[in-house]
């Protein structure tokens, strides 16, 4: 229907109106920097962000860390192949394709799913965070460890295409918590932050809901048409996940040439970071 077609745009021209674009010649002119979150090492995040999934994405159950020099966080520099001269596309792509589902390199690591049996999986953050061999243990676990190891001042980004998962992953009582293992990036004295893209659609562990039921809400006045947007809080339990990853190391949602910082000054969580709108 037209109010719903005319809801969602007005909702995105909100979310957006704080954007400004960025007259950098190295930038390219797609590229706005919400004026809220980017830290000014890290200025240069959605850049890396759009390269990294342009060469690096092997669908949407991926994952990948970096650390690079801190200057190449903070300079306006449009990423390409000598960012990480040492671990080429398709060499990382062949590694995340084999069984183990991980990549090693100098710069760079990555994993994708790796299944167990036909429900349940190791998702891509355990394999970097935790470990990269399970049900094995390896020398060389926790990969990000040995990453951070590598230039204790670097810029750190860890990349994940899908948001963790409530139910266990971001949660501290849950069996696969990654939360522990951010202590490794909190320590870290360089630039860092954790990205993510999309909210993951099976992120839900519960179906409660609060008392205040919000909504999408049309109405009309004379010959326009207003839009006012409520936002629906189902699950508090996602709110404190996110509180808690931002506590260990700066949690941002970056999509296409932008990117949140997903918790306020006020510890409020930005709504942009709670779906897929």
């Amino acid at each position: 229907m037209v109010c719903s077609r005319v809801l969602v745009g007005l909702f995105l021209l909100s979310v957006l109106s704080s954007a400004v674009e960025i007259s950098d010649p190295l930038m390219s002119s797609e590229i706005d920097v919400h004026e809220r979150p980017i830290d000014k090492a890290l200025r240069n995040l959605p850049q890396i962000i759009s390269f990294l999934n342009k060469n690096y994405l092997v669908g949407d159950q991926f994952a990948v860390a970096i650390n690079v020099p801190a200057e190449k966080c903070s300079t306006r520099v449009k990423p390409d192949q000598s960012f990480l001269p040492d671990d080429p596309a398709l060499k990382v792509k062949r590694a995340m394709n084999r069984p183990a589902r991980v990549y090693r390199g100098r710069r760079i690591i990555a994993a994708k799913q790796k299944m167990i049996n036909e429900t349940s999986s190791y998702h891509p953050e355990y394999l970097l965070l935790i470990q990269s061999n399970p049900p094995n243990t390896t020398s060389h676990d926790p990969l990000l460890k040995s990453l951070l190891n590598k230039d204790k001042h670097g810029c750190v980004v860890f990349y994940t295409y899908n948001s963790p998962c409530v139910k266990s992953c971001s949660t501290i009582e849950g069996a696969d918590s990654i939360l522990p293992a951010l202590d490794m990036l909190r320590d870290h004295k360089g630039p860092k932050a954790f990205v993510f893209r999309k909210v993951w659609k099976h992120y839900v562990g519960s179906s409660q809901k609060t008392e205040h039921d919000g909504g999408w809400h049309c109405f009309s006045s004379g010959s326009g048409a207003f839009v006012m947007v409520t936002y629906q809080d189902y699950f508090p339990q996602h709110k404190a996940n996110i509180r808690a990853v931002n506590a260990k190391v700066p949690l941002y949602r970056c999509d296409g040439a932008h990117c949140d910082h997903c918790v306020h000054s006020n510890n409020e969580v930005d709504v942009t970071c709670m779906g897929n709108f």
